[in-house]
């Protein structure tokens, strides 16, 4: 094959487009330098590397990510049907609080991040964990306030509600596969991670196609996504922490994958804190609101965690578990305080298992999995509690959640799987 002449945009050349845009959007070129070794040139055309300014990149290049690429300031403009690789398993895109990313892609022509591997062909669609993934920062609202990126130094959020309504930027029909590097243990970039990301950011139509962690995860802010389908991701398919108050509309998840030691934390959806917080403040912890939701799991349903909320509603959760193993129920909670005031609300809720005549043991677990102690488990609450036992049946698949056909999942110019 022909190799193609290869640029790498370093943090020398995004300089040079900071000073020529004036940090804002920039269609220049920047002069060639000598090209990075991690990125093979006959399939990559450009290289990003380090920290970048607002630029707009051509749909007729292939560009490749080297390392942490942070968008510092401006717009980073990617047109419809542009690919962007990651050519290590350490490469990853950070688009910084400040900055905003337009991805705007179409079903006909959308927008794919990957990994290299998965460019070259050596690599199907779906493996996990050979790039790293697409983070946004914002400076919404988390509980903590400030806070640091767990896999990463950057940081992102406020202690208050002043910048909840700003914009990161636009994704629309974009596809992330192949993602969640291990930078250290226990600390893996996620498919797409949003963090302290306001509601003015645009979200729609985005298919996250395998990782290593989770597929999609939300630490506060409250930015709101439409069109969301997750598949393969190995740790939790939805993800929400710190705060995150934003809603899901619409969203598919095929879970596949079993934690090693336990269902739960592989889990289709996750509420949570980091840690126990302050119940003075309850009101502003994880409370995402989520509607319209099919989630087809191997594992957990639902995990909640440290004081965590749900609003969810006309939502379909079916399992493949055949055996009554008191292990894998569709619903858990960690510690006895979640939801201990009134901040949970379940409406339209079916859940089905391949269990006979499965009871509710069978589905909402009696034992937390940090202190057993308690009489507070999800067992007690999705049986008793008057905003969730009148509106969610066991052994049902009657709601009509996220509609398979209706899901685009990644594939151009049609609502087909990949």
């Amino acid at each position: 094959m022909k190799v193609k002449n290869k640029i790498v945009l370093s943090a020398l050349a995004a300089t040079i487009v900071a000073f020529t845009g004036c940090g804002e959007s920039s269609s220049s070129t920047p002069a060639p330098v000598v090209a990075t070794p991690n990125c093979n040139a006959s399939y990559i055309d450009v290289v990003l590397s380090g920290v970048i300014a607002g630029q707009t990149l051509d749909a007729n290049k292939t560009y490749g990510l080297d390392g942490k690429v942070k968008l510092s300031s401006g717009t980073l403009t990617i047109p419809a049907g542009t690919t962007i690789a990651g050519c290590t398993g350490a490469s990853f895109m950070i688009i910084a609080p400040g900055a905003d990313i337009n991805a705007t892609g179409t079903q006909a022509a959308p927008i794919t991040f990957t990994s290299q591997a998965n460019l070259i062909g050596t690599s199907p669609d779906g493996t996990a964990g050979e790039w790293g993934g697409l983070t946004l920062l914002g400076n919404g609202y988390t509980y903590n306030g400030v806070v640091t990126y767990e896999a990463d130094a950057e940081t992102f959020g406020l202690d208050n509600n002043a910048s909840d309504t700003e914009s990161s930027g636009v994704l629309k029909y974009v596809v992330i596969k192949n993602s969640g590097y291990e930078v250290e243990v226990d600390k893996e970039l996620n498919g797409l991670s949003l963090a302290g990301v306001g509601s003015g950011t645009v979200i729609e139509n985005i298919a996250i196609l395998g990782g290593l962690d989770d597929g999609i995860e939300f630490w506060g802010g409250s930015v709101n996504v439409t069109g969301l389908y997750v598949k393969g991701a190995q740790d939790d398919s939805i993800d929400t922490d710190l705060g995150y108050n934003g809603t899901i509309t619409n969203a598919y998840v095929v879970q596949t994958t079993v934690d090693k030691t336990n269902a739960y934390d592989s889990s289709a959806l996750e509420m949570g804190n980091d840690t126990n917080q302050d119940h003075a403040h309850f009101e502003r912890v994880t409370k995402p609101t989520i509607t319209k939701l099919t989630a087809e799991v191997t594992g957990s349903g639902i995990y909640m965690k440290n004081d965590a909320g749900l609003v969810l509603s006309n939502a379909k959760f079916t399992s493949a578990k055949s055996v009554d193993d008191n292990t894998s129920q569709l619903v858990t909670y960690r510690t006895s305080d979640v939801m201990v005031v009134d901040d949970m609300n379940v409406s339209g809720v079916t859940m089905d298992h391949g269990i006979d005549g499965g009871d509710a043991a069978t589905y909402f677990s009696k034992n937390n999995s940090k202190d057993t102690n308690t009489t507070h488990n999800a067992y007690e609450d999705w049986t008793t509690n008057v905003n969730i036992k009148n509106d969610v049946t066991i052994n049902n698949t009657s709601a009509t959640g996220a509609t398979i056909a209706d899901i685009w999942k990644g594939k151009a110019g049609s609502n087909d799987a990949l």
